[in-house]
């Protein structure tokens, strides 16, 4: 450390206040409305008093550097009625020291924990680490934006390098798709969690990461609850902050653990870090409810055009005539055009003359013989038109993560003719443009070896389907060229409503051959994929919404920060239970569709298939002709979509409700969740049990109302009964029987 680290010491009673020797500031206490937090000699916290006073628990926390030992604290008052800590650390294995500074301030709601470090070092990196207690006792649950609350495969989850094998080897994901409810609260339990998606690791590195993995957290938090006092508390990292990898651990004793992986340390950089404390009612709605207030631009979309699109969806190639009237009947809404009308991957609008036709890009073999279909921009433009006459919206298929089709390396002796465009052969284009941008194996990784669509070998690039290859967007020459797409598709399909960006699984890596100047890794400077994801981000979404178009994605890492700018989410992996969670949690304010790959996935017991949908407010995939490897029409499918499309009609534009208490059962059994929607509320009724009519209880004070008008509907039923909800000291009560174990109550505002 630095002589001027201690200068800095010197000049704090100036800027903040007196100094405190640390064997003095047992006092230091930080106060909000309904929450104050004490600390101790050596900068931690060590005690929450919550509910006025009423309740005091012996809690604790810090932030610390694994790996380094605290040698000395400072402390100082804030005008602001926070408390800073100045904690000189010493990296063991190095002998370095090194400064970290930890703020507690108050804000209306909550105690803001701020977390800054600086080093002088060289380059070097060791998890970043907040450690928080609450006391476990009998009655202390918890609840994380989990995947599935069952967590990994030893609690009954599941396991990602057993999913890669069986889809690589064509077998049976059955075992991997179960499906359990994410909005209980559960006791305190031994467990590991990553924050979207496991970490990339050199000799853990799994390529082929789809999300099926139960040990998955979409937000970074964690809640406390005391039912029987009315009581919870929460700790929240902010999603405003560069977060590259991260892990949470939990434990039976009430310790909980946020690990943050890769950032790089020394060099005299300032790395800060923000969260909150806060104190909240027993009930995973208001801490989630203070998370969606907060940072209400990760949750909300920008183009509220978006919401009209709620409603079941296509990934269709086909243009051929259907029934309009049968699939709205299905809520079909929205088909992302899988027609592959592009000629490769990244080249989605290809430079031409306004009626010059080129080749599509997938390669369809018939009779032996491999045709590709021609495509031009009136032809792509006609179908978004037919379809928006119909009353359905077009997303066009995008990818910032994946370039070419047929790559070669090293670079090929090109065989490009005398005034022959640059783009017609997608290794050209890489190789003069920005073959910088390309994502290659780390020498450090251990090859992976599969059927050859993920083969990993290090020092060689990564491959992807149709030999396409795994690009960085951060990269300035590609992202020049992705820009250039956006603004093509902008100025050639006006009647297109947006993209759907596919392949995010992609972002998770690091690339080795690139300095994003925060990431590091194996002991060098890398460019995280999520940092490059936030570059190309910040370029395209002023392209798309700036014309009132929309920017759909297909998360298979499940982290909130990644949708900032995104208005929606189509989700390939929904029929997998832990991927339907942890897209309901991340999309409660937005539009969210997911995949079912087959009929054979609404079986055996279709109205269970359904209702979980139901009850998360996710819009499943309609059976529509030409859907690339997801369902299509059969009997069975059309049965079930026309039983259900009416009541999945009646979420479009549904907004979770997130007011503490505000939806009980409290008569029967089933599940229920509440959601706002264009010119009512919506009540999903599903999984009831027994014959009984189930009684529901709702104390949203827009809806404690006298003479509103309700309407039942259930599977199967084309006209909705009426019925009349009462007013119960306060509360408003709706008693109705259920069939097939479902109802999806509609309640009219006057």
């Amino acid at each position: 450390m630095k002589t001027l680290r201690y200068i800095t010491w010197g000049i704090l009673p100036v800027l903040l206040g007196t100094v405190i020797s640390c064997g003095n500031n047992k006092d230091f206490k930080v106060k909000t409305s309904n929450l104050e937090i004490a600390f101790n000699a050596n900068g931690s916290i060590e005690s929450a008093s919550l509910q006025n006073g009423q309740i005091l628990r012996k809690i604790t926390g810090h932030s610390t550097l694994k790996g380094c030992q605290t040698v000395k604290v400072q402390a100082s008052q804030l005008p602001d009625g926070g408390v800073t800590f100045v904690k000189t650390l010493l990296d063991t294995l190095n002998n370095n020291e090194l400064q970290l500074t930890e703020t507690f301030t108050p804000t209306a709601n909550s105690i803001r924990w701020e977390v800054l470090i600086e080093d002088d070092a060289a380059s070097w990196t060791t998890p970043i680490e907040t450690l928080f207690k609450y006391p476990a006792a009998g009655n202390v649950t918890h609840w994380l934006p989990w995947a599935d609350p069952r967590g990994d495969i030893s609690n009954g989850g599941t396991d990602n390098a057993l999913i890669a094998n069986a889809i690589l080897n064509s077998g049976d994901l059955d075992d991997f798709t179960s499906w359990a409810d994410p909005l209980v609260t559960l006791p305190l339990a031994d467990n590991k969690w990553h924050y979207g998606a496991p970490r990339y690791e050199y000799q853990n590195p799994g390529i082929l990461y789809c999300p099926f993995q139960g040990d998955v957290i979409s937000i970074p938090m964690l809640s406390f609850f005391e039912e029987d006092k009315d009581l919870g508390l929460s700790l929240v990292l902010s999603p405003e902050d560069l977060l590259l990898d991260i892990d949470l651990v939990t434990s039976k004793s009430g310790d909980i653990r946020f690990s943050r992986y890769n950032h790089r340390l020394g060099e005299g950089r300032e790395i800060k870090f923000a969260m909150d404390i806060i104190a909240h009612p027993s009930d995973w709605r208001s801490s989630l409810e203070w998370v969606v207030d907060r940072y209400e631009g990760f949750f909300h979309p920008v183009n509220s055009l978006a919401r009209e699109m709620g409603g079941t969806g296509a990934y269709s190639n086909s243009d051929v005539a259907f029934d309009v009237e049968k699939m709205k009947k299905m809520a079909f809404r929205v088909n992302w055009r899988a027609a592959f009308d592009f000629p490769y991957l990244g080249m989605y609008i290809p430079p031409v003359e306004q009626d010059e036709e080129w080749m599509g890009f997938i390669r369809q073999r018939n009779l032996g013989k491999i045709t590709r279909k021609p495509s031009s921009i009136p032809l792509m433009n006609a179908y978004c038109k037919k379809m928006d006459d119909h009353g359905f919206f077009v997303l066009s298929y995008f990818n910032v993560t994946e370039f070419g089709t047929q790559i070669e390396y090293p670079r090929p002796e090109s065989t490009r003719k005398t005034g022959e465009p640059l783009w017609k052969n997608s290794n050209d284009l890489l190789y003069e443009k920005f073959e910088d941008a390309m994502l290659f194996v780390p020498e450090a990784q251990k090859p992976v070896l599969d059927k050859g669509i993920y083969s990993a070998r290090p020092g060689l690039p990564f491959w992807t389907w149709e030999k396409a290859v795994a690009m960085d967007p951060g990269v300035k020459s590609f992202q020049e060229f992705l820009v250039e797409q956006a603004r093509r598709q902008i100025e050639a399909l006006p009647n297109a409503y947006g993209i759907c960006i596919d392949r995010m699984d992609w972002t998770r890596m690091y690339n080795h051959r690139t300095d994003d100047g925060v990431s590091w890794m194996g002991d060098q400077p890398v460019g995280s994929g999520y940092v490059s994801w936030n570059k190309i981000m910040d370029r395209l979404h002023p392209i798309f919404h700036e014309n009132n178009k929309v920017i759909f994605v297909n998360n298979h890492v499940k982290r909130i920060e990644q949708l900032k700018y995104v208005d929606g989410i189509f989700d390939e992996f929904t029929y997998a239970g832990s991927s339907l969670n942890a897209i309901a949690l991340l999309g409660n304010q937005k539009p969210v569709l997911g995949w079912i790959s087959n009929d054979q996935q609404l079986l055996p017991d279709s109205d269970e298939v359904m209702q979980k949908y139901l009850y998360l407010g996710v819009f499943p995939m309609a059976p529509f002709p030409g859907n690339d490897h997801s369902i299509r029409p059969s009997e069975l499918a059309d049965k079930v979509y026309l039983d259900y499309g009416p009541l999945f009609n009646q979420l479009r534009g549904r907004e979770w409700v997130l007011e503490p208490h505000v939806i009980a059962v409290t008569s029967g059994e089933a599940r229920v969740n509440l959601f706002k929607t264009f010119d009512s509320y919506a009540v999903p009724v599903t999984y009831a049990k027994g014959s009984a009519p189930v009684e529901i209880t709702l104390r949203k004070k827009e809806l404690i109302k006298e003479g509103l008008v309700a309407k039942v509907f259930y599977p199967g039923e084309a006209t909705p009964a009426l019925i009349s909800p009462e007013v119960v000291n306060g509360e408003l009560k709706i008693k109705l029987p259920t069939k097939r174990n479902c109802a999806v109550v509609k309640i009219y505002l006057p």
